[in-house]
């Protein structure tokens, strides 16, 4: 039971991250740069966490210090590098190229952990990431060369999202498996705060005067894109294995293209509808193929 806790958590934090994409778009659109989003956001929701479990349990708050340098990888290359990488390359190019281009990163998790972790390489799994891709590519219409526009530098942003997420996935696992979900998350996007204050600093914060209409889009930003999906995400990645985790996560691309259409004036016909259900064809197999096995890693 608790394995299909962590694929419906998944599956709820990559609707929340394709509502959150076109919301973004929309923002750049009208004012906010992708920096001062991204840095707003993680640290908001650093802020939001870190107090919250000061003031109601602090042993929450403990880490150990060798981990350090992995709370740093996966908060700063993972969770910093693929927010940025993503907001900057949607900016660049549009929210179809961009989700294409990062969600190469499954292939990129199940090559790593079948060639270095040594992860058993299953049918359902093979499977399951052929029908997503096959579903991505349908569902951003990326047999029409005229449907993925953007520079050569919007494509290079989008790739090294994908790197970033994928960084993200494995060593994010790796730390499910030696603290709890709220003592992860604190540290990963503590390390990413961290990383931000340095090239954005508090006083030039300061010095832009932002607006109380400008701090309210921040902390809204903050919980759809950040607190909740990411909580629900490493929530997920205790019960799986992060190259399930990732293939599931390929839900994301089609909510976004949904919500683009609904509210951006993007298009959604039936060739992207049948995209839409081969990825929701893939999470169905990959669930199934799994049965009751996965492993709880840790108590939450």
């Amino acid at each position: 039971m608790n394995h299909v806790r962590g694929y419906l958590a998944i599956s709820a934090a990559a609707v929340l991250w394709g509502v959150a994409a076109t919301v973004a778009k929309f923002l750049f659109n009208h004012r906010y740069e992708p920096l001062i989003l991204v840095q707003m956001r993680v640290s908001i929701s650093f802020l939001v966490l870190f107090l919250y479990f000061l003031a109601r349990d602090r042993s929450m708050l403990r880490f150990r210090l060798k981990d350090i340098p992995l709370f740093f990888t996966a908060g700063i290359l993972g969770v910093a590098g693929s927010n940025y990488f993503y907001y900057a390359a949607i900016k660049e190019t549009n929210v179809s190229t961009a989700i294409l281009l990062q969600y190469t990163a499954p292939v990129m998790v199940m090559l790593y952990v079948t060639t270095v972790q040594k992860e058993r390489m299953t049918k359902g799994k093979l499977g399951s990431l052929l029908l997503a891709v096959a579903g991505i590519v349908l569902a951003v219409r990326a047999y029409d060369p005229a449907v993925l526009e953007g520079t050569a530098y919007g494509i290079t942003l989008a790739l090294l999202a994908a790197v970033s997420f994928s960084i993200f996935n494995i060593s994010g696992k790796v730390l499910t498996t030696r603290y709890s979900v709220w003592t992860g998350l604190i540290y990963l996007f503590g390390s990413s705060a961290l990383f931000w204050s340095f090239v954005n600093t508090p006083a030039e914060i300061a010095a832009a005067q932002y607006t109380w209409e400008d701090w309210k889009v921040f902390a809204m930003v903050a919980f759809i894109s950040i607190l909740f999906p990411y909580s629900l995400y490493y929530y997920g990645l205790h019960h799986i294995e992060s190259s399930k985790a990732i293939i599931i996560s390929t839900l994301e691309p089609v909510v976004a293209i949904v919500s683009e259409w609904l509210f951006l004036g993007g298009t959604m016909g039936p060739v992207q509808a049948s995209g839409a259900l081969l990825v929701i064809a893939a999470i169905v197999l990959l669930q199934r193929s799994t049965g009751g096995r996965e492993p709880i890693v840790v108590p939450e």
